[in-house]
This record gives structure tokens, C-alpha cells and sequence, in this order.
């Protein structure tokens, strides 16, 4: 049976530093983050990075882990970025 929500993306529970800006790689522009975010894209000039700040730590204790990254497969994923990330990692990165 799938959780519903995982206690660290409720954002009820949520630190007001867990909402950031960084500045884009390619052009300094503020992007807004949300901690759980994998990737952003700029919005002037369209340029796709990482969160600085992601930490999935909790994947490696959490019991709920394979539902909540969807590393089984099976079914939908809590947050398809997390699994677009996943599969980038396998491959190698963003060659």
C-alpha cells in the first residue's frame, strides 16, 4: 500500500529555508527552489540545473523509500524529476 505523503515533503513541516533561491549557472538569474526540487529551469533563459540543496538522504533509511522514488517501478512516482534524475544517474550524468 503506497503512504499518502511522505513526512519530509509535507510541506506542513516545512522550514521557511526549505523555499531558496540560487543564482542560474548560466545567466546569475534568481531561481526559487523548493527543497524536494531535483531540477529548475531559468526562466529567462531556459538553462536546466540541479538543486544545489537536494538531499535524499532519507532514502537510505526510509522504509517507504522504493514508493516514494518509485525505484521499483511499479506504478506511478511521487515525483517524477526524482526519477528523471535517477535514470540520468544511471546513465552516466548529463552527457
Amino acid at each position: 500500500m503506497p503512504i499518502l505523503r511522505c513526512p519530509g515533503q509535507d510541506k506542513r513541516f516545512w522550514k521557511p529555508d526549505d523555499i531558496f533561491e540560487v543564482p542560474c549557472p548560466a545567466c546569475e538569474t534568481r531561481v526559487e527552489f523548493f527543497k524536494d526540487d531535483t531540477m529548475r529551469k531559468c526562466p529567462h533563459c531556459g538553462y536546466l540545473f540541479r538543486n544545489p540543496r537536494l538531499d535524499l538522504g532519507c532514502a537510505e533509511w526510509c522504509p517507504y523509500a522504493d514508493q516514494c522514488l518509485a525505484v521499483t517501478g511499479e506504478g506511478p512516482p511521487a515525483h517524477p524529476e526524482m526519477r528523471e534524475e535517477r535514470e540520468r544517474t544511471r546513465r552516466g550524468g548529463d552527457r
